[in-house]
């Protein structure tokens, strides 16, 4: 392979055109003082031969370097995104309904007003809707949604009570959710619940996560509706985040009971009601065995509850 070198001779022509400053030496002095100082000239300045071949290992390094620095960054933003997560994961897991002020004005003529006051004291408001007379109906909410939302949806029942409760920490509640108190305050909602009319309610009905409180408190044969459910907690906000809070990480481990899964199979109708949550849906409904599901397809809410609840609330 031929050498591309810096010849000498052209440093040689330079100063044939810039003469060096004589300082009183003779010619022949001169000359031997420039093959002392050119060497000394080219160390200082770091100038090298440049071969065609350390070009290019050149141009290999200085690309790796910035595909190694590049992956650092990211690395970094990775890392701190992943932390991130890790300190909000109770936020994520259970967040806190905002009060919703529309909807609870436009059922504020129709429904009664309750509270349930928890072993530790904290108190839950509350909501019934239809005579307390009728079989009830228990609603656990999304944890982000105001019990009232899901009443002023469905107006009515025609034949039963709906009975609901907002969480702790949520829509003017004091408290702060988390995995330990949910499931605690799950089952005394439903004791509270069993207080309206004194019989255990004969419907259970959650959405979102509100599904495995419903899926948890079933024990007397009663007749479950999820709506979009999330049936493990750590799933859902795995498929939230995806690769950016791999489940290995996540702590929380709030899901509905195996056992609870199994024995609610012939009792349980899953109706997919958001697009957005289809595909979570359809996921949790096939870990439900022989459960039915329903589409909504634009229904009114309140025709296809009745509708699911005809064949065994009022048999």
């Amino acid at each position: 392979m031929k050498k591309e070198v810096i010849r000498l001779p052209i440093f040689l022509d330079i100063f044939k055109e810039h003469p060096i400053p004589s300082f009183g030496l003779s010619s022949g002095t001169r000359r031997k003082s420039f093959f002392f100082i050119v060497p000394f000239f080219l160390f200082f300045l770091n100038l090298r031969p440049m071969t065609h071949s350390s070009k290019i290992t050149s141009f290999l390094k200085n690309t790796l370097f910035r595909i190694l620095r590049l992956a650092g960054i990211l690395a970094v933003i990775y890392v701190s995104m992943v932390f991130y997560l890790a300190l909000t994961e109770r936020r994520n897991a259970f967040p806190r309904a905002i009060y919703h002020k529309e909807a609870n004005e436009a059922i504020q003529n129709k429904v009664k007003l309750l509270s349930c006051t928890l072993e530790d004291g904290t108190v839950l408001n509350g909501f019934s809707l239809g005579n307390e007379n009728d079989p009830t109906l228990l609603y656990y909410p999304e944890a982000d949604e105001d019990a009232a939302q899901f009443l002023a949806q469905i107006d009515s029942l025609p034949g039963v009570s709906v009975v609901t409760f907002n969480y702790r920490g949520s829509a003017q509640n004091k408290g702060t959710p988390s995995e330990e108190t949910f499931a605690q305050d799950a089952a005394q909602i439903a004791e509270c619940a069993a207080q309206v009319n004194g019989q255990w309610p004969r419907a259970l009905v959650g959405r979102g996560m509100g599904a495995i409180a419903a899926i948890n408190q079933q024990s007397k044969n009663e007749q479950i509706i999820l709506i979009d459910p999330i049936l493990d907690i750590a799933d859902a906000i795995h498929q939230k985040y995806g690769f950016l809070y791999p489940k290995f990480l996540i702590r929380t481990n709030f899901k509905a009971a195996t056992d609870k899964l199994k024995s609610a199979q012939n009792n349980t109708t899953v109706v997919s009601d958001k697009k957005q949550f289809e595909a979570r849906t359809y996921l949790e409904y096939s870990k439900l065995g022989n459960a039915k599901l329903i589409l909504r397809n634009g229904e009114n809410l309140q025709k296809l509850l009745f509708s699911a609840l005809k064949g065994n609330l009022f048999q």
